[in-house]
């Protein structure tokens, strides 16, 4: 593109805006032509703070190729250790999701892992745009919590909220919710601490959550999901 106006301040703006404009055009993000939302929970417990690049490189992966829509594709974002934060409500604004995304950082180091608080909080943020015919997506990133499955008790209301938002409500017009499970504690650097039985029991636990057996992925397997999300904004 050239600017055929005189220089100036003013020429120059209006030029890296449309020049701004193009290499945006450039990134070959698509709009999906089944409409849905998609909610991605990302455990910000201690054990987590080792591999916080790798989960953001995955969530990276899973929203780049898409460019949101009121309409068509909406995004949110959930962080979660004692407790759980919309960091992200569903939005269909491209740029406030890479600014979101961008931003994140673990504040402080919390040795909790609130997975059921993350989960109503995501049916809430679903519940409020409920819509016929708008499909709704729940990626949950996280190791499972070892220090529930360690003392055997504190991961059930996990599996009773889960349950609820795979539901969906009816009455809302809101469609069942598919959940993924990307377990990241493969990476993790305190495993040893838990042991075998520990980590099987956090793995079975993040299978169970999952809404199917093809729902469930470890982090690795991770470009095995964007293919999935890049294959239903299609309609495949």
């Amino acid at each position: 593109m050239q600017c055929k106006y005189p220089f100036s301040i003013l020429t120059f703006l209006l030029c890296f805006s449309f020049f701004s404009q193009e290499l945006s055009a450039q990134k070959g993000r698509i709009v999906p032509n089944c409409p849905m939302n998609i909610i991605i929970a990302i455990d910000f417990s201690g054990s987590e703070r080792a591999y916080l690049d790798e989960i953001r490189t995955a969530l990276v992966a899973l929203t780049e190729p898409f460019e949101l829509d009121e309409a068509k594709l909406k995004v949110g974002i959930i962080t979660f250790n004692r407790g759980a934060q919309l960091v992200l409500p569903l939005t269909g604004d491209t740029q406030k999701l890479d600014e979101a995304i961008h931003d994140l950082r673990m504040a402080r180091l919390v040795y909790a892992t609130d997975i059921h608080a993350a989960i109503d909080l995501a049916n809430k943020e679903f519940s409020k745009h409920s819509e016929r015919s708008v499909y709704n997506y729940f990626v949950l990133i996280s190791d499972g919590d070892p220090h529930a499955h360690a003392r055997g008790h504190g991961w059930q209301a996990d599996l009773i909220n889960i349950d609820r938002l795979k539901a969906g409500d009816p009455s809302i017009n809101m469609e069942p919710i598919h959940v993924f499970t990307l377990y990241t504690g493969s990476m993790s650097p305190f495993r040893s601490r838990f042991g075998g039985t520990v980590e099987k029991a956090s793995v079975n636990h993040m299978k169970k959550m999952a809404t199917d057996g093809k729902s469930f992925f470890y982090f690795e397997q991770y470009p095995e999901l964007v293919e999935y999300f890049l294959r239903i904004s299609n309609c495949l």
